[in-house]
């Protein structure tokens, strides 16, 4: 049996694809009480659809005032295309870059490294709420400010009431990611662009899958996939990390899990046994062959046996936005090299 221990200390790591622990030691920045943060009517794991998906021409353009709906069912009313944007999730950067929104954006977080001009841009702190400057946001004076998810609703809500419009992105599916790349597009009077990004994010993983789909059930790797070592956590069936397993060819052995990021064990990673470990290398110091083996009992795991462990781009993994088909080809090339050559 699973142990669920998820919390939004840890879904906040898997956005970052990086250690959130981090912000507890940021200096310099706005503290939000945690224990302050309201409870939501939209607390359920899987994104709320945003409104109509955007079908648009090459002269397509948005009509102005845009009311809308974000990934938590809010309804967001933007009185003009947007020329100073904030964005609060390093996801939420690539896309606005993707979609040709990059150009607006006056402040990110730490975390938003990539494309590399967001690197030049201010910042207003980190992911999590309480390492989050608000006086700085307000400072920037942005029209709009795109947030993560449910962990940032003490932002949210004071955003909110300082009358700066908030739209909160949030994505645990492939069809979600595509969904909020079009929200993005139509907020930020993109449209066309954001068609294009999404047109041709599905186009490469058609490409992958019409490879991946040739395999024989009995060709299937089974993986264990390691969000993080402490504690021992993996990723279930319904998140975009699970569906890109699947995607790649590849039998998750915690596919039977109902949590989306699930503690578990690491007696069950030995019972179940994969033939592949993967994971991101923001940690990957620690997914050596000679460190997993001195793990109690991984030394018997076929993966480890066989030298069989993959460490991909945490960044690219782990972030709901384009560059999830870079991940999905680097991931599918890595299992399957046969396949791609």
């Amino acid at each position: 049996m699973t142990k669920v221990r998820f919390s939004r200390f840890l879904s906040v790591f898997l956005l970052l694809g990086s250690l959130v622990a981090c912000d507890a030691a940021e200096n310099g920045v706005t503290q939000l009480p945690a224990t302050t943060v309201p409870p939501t009517a939209t607390t359920d794991s899987a994104a709320v659809a945003p409104t109509a998906e955007l079908t648009p021409t090459e002269t397509s353009s948005i009509s102005y005032p845009l009311t809308i709906k974000d990934s938590l069912g809010r309804e967001v009313t933007l009185q003009a295309a947007p020329s100073r944007i904030v964005s609060l999730a390093p996801s939420n950067t690539e896309i606005l870059f993707a979609v040709g929104a990059g150009d607006a954006l006056v402040g990110v977080t730490k975390y938003c490294n990539y494309p590399e001009a967001a690197k030049s841009i201010d910042q207003i702190g980190g992911f999590s709420a309480k390492t989050i400057s608000l006086e700085t946001i307000v400072a920037l004076k942005p029209d709009v400010v795109f947030s993560g998810d449910e962990s940032q609703q003490i932002v949210i809500d004071a955003l909110t009431q300082a009358n700066i419009p908030v739209i909160a992105i949030k994505a645990e599916t492939f069809e979600a990611v595509y969904q909020n790349i079009n929200l993005i597009g139509q907020a930020t009077n993109h449209p066309t662009e954001a068609a294009q990004v999404v047109a041709e994010m599905q186009a490469r993983i058609d490409a992958v899958t019409a490879k991946t789909s040739t395999l024989a059930a009995a060709d299937k790797l089974s993986v264990f996939y390691e969000v993080y070592d402490e504690p021992l956590m993996t990723a279930g069936p319904q998140t975009f990390i699970g569906q890109m397993l699947e995607l790649a060819g590849a039998t998750n052995i915690f596919a039977d899990v109902s949590e989306e990021y699930p503690e578990i064990s690491a007696e069950e990673v030995v019972n179940r046994q994969p033939a592949v470990i993967i994971g991101p290398e923001s940690h990957g110091d620690k997914l050596t062959i000679d460190l997993i083996a001195q793990r109690p009992g991984w030394g018997a795991i076929k993966a480890v046996k066989e030298g069989k462990i993959v460490v991909l781009n945490g960044d690219m993994l782990s972030r709901p936005g384009p560059r999830l088909a870079d991940a999905l080809e680097a991931l599918s090339q890595a299992l399957y090299p046969e396949l791609f050559n």
